[in-house]
C-alpha cells in the first residue's frame, strides 16, 4: 500500500489489477459466507436444533412459570438443558441451553446431551387433565431411564394414585403437584403456624434443607446427631424416614446421606454446598 513492493514487468503489472479487482470480491465473498454461518447457527441455537455439548447438565423438561423459576435457580451451580417444542428458546443466558422436540423421543434425548447429564426434572403439564397429564411425564421418564439409567431423576406427579406406576421406572424423587397443595391447605387448618415452617425451608431466607455425606467416624446415628449439633445442624432424616431420633443406635450405612437444617453459612462450612 505504500509503494514498497510494487510489479515491475507488465505482466506482474496485469497480474495485481486481477487480484485488486477480483480479490477484493472474493474476500468480501468469504467474509459474507462466514457471517451468514454464524448468523445461522446462532438462529438453530435459538430454535433448539443444535446438538448440546455439555456434560454434568441438568436437564428440564417442559416450559412453563414454574419451571423457568426452576431453571434460573440451577444456573446459579449448573449447566441447564431445556427441553420443550417452543418455537424459539425462552430466554438467553451463558449457562442455558434450549433443545426443540419431542421429549419422548430418543433423538431429541441425545441432542440434550442426556447420557452425559447428572440430573432430570420432569414436571407436569398443567393445561391437560392430571390423568394425561401424568401419562405423559411417565413416558418421558420411562424415556430418560433408557438412555441413561444412571441419571437422578426429579419428577411432579398430580395423582398419587400413579405412584407405583412412577415406582417401576424407578424415577428417584416424586414430587405430588396439586395432592401437596391440597394437603398443605387442610395442614394449615388443624395446625396453625406448621405451613409457616415449611414455606420457610422452601425458601432462601433463614434457615433450609441439605443433604451432606456421612463421615467414616460416625458409627451410629447418635454419633451423628452429637457431632452435628455442635455445628449447629440438625438432622432430618435418612433420606428415607424421619424417626432417626427413635433408632439413634442403629448403624449409619457406609455411602449414606443426611438430610440437614441449618443455615446457608453452615451448610457451606460443613460441605454441603
Amino acid at each position: 500500500g505504500y509503494g514498497d513492493f510494487f510489479p515491475n514487468s507488465d505482466t506482474g503489472r496485469i497480474l495485481t489489477i486481477f487480484v485488486f479487482i477480483f480479490g477484493i470480491g472474493i474476500v468480501g465473498g468469504l467474509i459474507s459466507k462466514l457471517v451468514d454461518g454464524v448468523q445461522l447457527i446462532r438462529n438453530q441455537k435459538e430454535r433448539g436444533l443444535l446438538q448440546v455439548k455439555e456434560t454434568g447438565h441438568t436437564v428440564v423438561f417442559g416450559y412453563s412459570r414454574r419451571s423457568k423459576h426452576v431453571i434460573e435457580s440451577l444456573l446459579e451451580h449448573t449447566d441447564v438443558v431445556l427441553v420443550d417444542d417452543l418455537e424459539r428458546e425462552p430466554f438467553s443466558h451463558p449457562r442455558f441451553h434450549y433443545v426443540c422436540g419431542d421429549p419422548a423421543l430418543t433423538s431429541t434425548l441425545e441432542r440434550a446431551h442426556i447420557e452425559k447429564a447428572v440430573r432430570a426434572i420432569v414436571l407436569a403439564d398443567h393445561s391437560i387433565p392430571p390423568v394425561h397429564a401424568d401419562g405423559r411425564t411417565l413416558l418421558i421418564a420411562s424415556s430418560i431411564e433408557r438412555a441413561n439409567p444412571n441419571i437422578y431423576t426429579i419428577v411432579e406427579m398430580m395423582l398419587e394414585e400413579h405412584l407405583d406406576s412412577f415406582e417401576q421406572v424407578k424415577v428417584d424423587e416424586v414430587l405430588l403437584g396439586d395432592e401437596t397443595i391440597a394437603r398443605m391447605a387442610i395442614l394449615a387448618s388443624h395446625h396453625p403456624g406448621v405451613t409457616k415452617v415449611v414455606t420457610n425451608l422452601l425458601t432462601k431466607d433463614g434457615e433450609g434443607m441439605f443433604s451432606i455425606p456421612t463421615r467414616p467416624e460416625w458409627m451410629t446415628y447418635r454419633d451423628a446427631f452429637h457431632a452435628l449439633l455442635e455445628e449447629g445442624v440438625t438432622i432430618l432424616s435418612d433420606g428415607k424416614r424421619l424417626d432417626l431420633n427413635q433408632r439413634l443406635d442403629e448403624s449409619i450405612p457406609k455411602n449414606g446421606t443426611l438430610i440437614v437444617l441449618c443455615s446457608e453459612e453452615t451448610a457451606k462450612r460443613i460441605g454441603a454446598i
